[in-house]
């Protein structure tokens, strides 16, 4: 029994000196504590990881912000906390330049438990009064998604926006890559700074693919444009803008959240006659016709019930392969379909990546659509022949040709050059081949073709440059009646080509949905694919190929 009170005793006395010691930390140094948390705090504040930026990046290496993170800091209190105002003041006026009325009125408004001191406060500031703070008066963090370049390629860039998981990256390449730029560890689990993007693309292209693309909408009065400029021969992506854009730095303006789709991924198009390219390539690289295969026109062709037409309904005789493209023949187009056969047509299709997507690194990327060739109609396959009833996006078929234009070999898009980490390592991004699809002669022949097609019809010779062999291809489509069923009666127009037509170093894809008052691609698109390759033969110093 005694030794039991010995222990009790023990016990309370230890308890006591406890409950004495926490009492004497809690009350005696409340304050020193407070003010080591505070400083703790504000040390957090400052340190706190950052958004990586995107940039666009020239010839030359140079860097253009596409979007970067502005942060600010705010000054803050609680005024039923602050007992000398007047002191308080006299302590951060030597810091930030601080009017004294308001700062006074606001510190002794007694009535409220919070009240604004000063906004926009930099960094460099912030760090100098952080240990000046107090339970009363801190600091706060405010960050700003910035995109210096407003509405050029904001269906390429995206924004960051709130969503059901937070912060954080919506839509294009800040949705895409918003681990990476927000420096999230999944495997750790902890927050770090974001890595840097370096695209592909090139601000002064960009920009002059910007200002064609919003001229073309306001001169034919049309619904949407796009300019899509890559190397054939690498898939990297020097330009891609569609209008109209919105400005990410004020997204939740918009009402209509379909116009943050990116048309060149989210988007299929029956694209027309810049398919027939394509057709041709395929017929010659199966050896079911020659350059010197002939056919005769009669200006429409009969399949079963259908009576399909050239887009003028006038027939021309006898025709060379050569002349297909040159006069933009649909019937010569399904004659190199019949020949090649609904199996072979439907696996070259195939092997040019129309029925799937591309695997560029931009999220949410659809397929093209080649269900009509699934159905094995024989009307289905004459008129895809020719880019009518499949649908495909315009980057899609851009990559398709690029194989017609790079000696065979489809490759894989990307927009992104580079990773760049705060530690200075980089990540590169190699160019990958997807598949060979064509033999090289086979391109050889078509490239052929269409720089013949330059160089004597397209647009009365507007395209066509005495140094430089350039081959290219218009095509008008009609656009389909979504709710009648059937084709409306307004038309997508578009036109690709690619220079030097041997030795490419760039192929430019335009598209124009809905233009008004005027009927053909040539007379919308061919000055504005001029204008711009003249540009990049210029700014890249391109030797002549002539």
């Amino acid at each position: 029994m005694r030794r039991l009170l010995v222990v009790t005793g023990v016990l309370i006395a230890i308890g006591g000196t406890v409950i004495v010691r926490l009492f004497f930390l809690q009350v005696s140094y409340a304050d020193e504590y407070q003010a080591t948390a505070e400083r703790q705090h504000n040390a957090l504040l400052l340190d706190q990881s950052r958004r990586g930026d995107i940039f666009f990046e020239d010839k030359d290496g140079v860097l253009v912000p596409a979007a970067t993170t502005h942060r600010t800091y705010t000054l803050e209190g609680n005024p039923r906390q602050i007992e000398n105002p007047t002191a308080l003041y006299e302590k951060f006026v030597a810091l930030l330049p601080l009017d004294k009325d308001t700062f006074l009125e606001r510190a002794s408004a007694r009535d409220t438990t919070y009240t604004v001191f000063m906004q926009n406060i930099s960094r460099d500031t912030a760090a100098n009064i952080a240990n000046f703070t107090t339970p009363e008066i801190w600091l706060s963090k405010d960050e700003k998604r910035v995109y210096p370049q407003g509405t050029m390629a904001s269906h390429l860039l995206g924004f960051v926006g709130f969503s059901d998981i937070g912060r954080s990256g919506r839509y294009g390449l800040e949705q895409q890559y918003e681990d990476i730029l927000n420096g999230s560890d999944a495997r750790s689990g902890f927050a770090q700074n974001g890595s840097d993007l370096i695209l592909t693309i090139d601000p002064h292209i960009q920009s002059i693919a910007h200002e064609l693309g919003t001229k073309l909408v306001e001169t034919w009065n049309a619904v949407s444009a796009g300019i899509l400029v890559l190397e054939p021969k690498t898939g990297a992506i020097l330009a891609m803008d569609s209008m109209p854009g919105f400005n990410p730095n004020a997204y939740q303006e918009v009402k209509d959240y379909d116009i943050f789709l990116n048309p060149f991924t989210q988007k299929v198009f029956e694209m027309g006659s810049i398919v027939k390219p394509l057709t041709m390539a395929a017929g010659l690289d199966a050896r079911s016709i020659t350059e010197a295969t002939t056919y005769y026109d009669a200006g429409q062709v009969q399949i079963g019930d259908a009576t399909l037409s050239n887009y003028d309904g006038k027939g021309r005789g006898l025709q060379r392969m050569y002349d297909i493209l040159d006069q933009s023949l649909n019937t010569g187009a399904v004659f190199i379909m019949q020949q090649l056969g609904k199996r072979a047509f439907h696996d070259y299709m195939r092997r040019f990546g129309l029925g799937e997507s591309t695997g560029v690194d931009l999220g949410q990327e659809v397929a093209g659509n080649l269900s009509n060739l699934e159905i094995g109609n024989n009307v289905e396959y004459a008129t895809a022949s020719f880019g009518q009833g499949i649908a495909v996006t315009p980057l899609g078929l851009a990559s398709a040709l690029s194989a017609v234009a790079n000696g065979g070999e489809l490759m894989r898009p990307y927009i992104v050059k580079r990773i760049e980490d705060t530690k200075g390592v980089s990540t590169e991004t190699l160019p990958a081949v997807r598949r060979r699809v064509l033999r090289t002669e086979t391109t050889e022949i078509v490239s052929r073709m269409l720089a013949d097609v330059v160089d004597k019809t397209l647009a009365g010779g507007i395209v066509s440059m005495p140094r430089y062999r350039i081959a290219a291809k218009t095509g008008t489509a009609q656009i389909s009646n979504k709710t009648a069923g059937g084709y409306s009666d307004m038309y997508l127009h578009t036109f690709f080509g690619y220079a030097p037509a041997f030795d490419p170093r760039f192929l430019i894809l335009l598209y124009l949905e809905e233009p008004r008052g005027v009927r053909y691609a040539s007379q919308t698109l061919s000055e504005p694919f001029r204008k711009l390759a003249e540009f990049i033969i210029t700014y890249y110093k391109i030797p002549p190929d002539r």
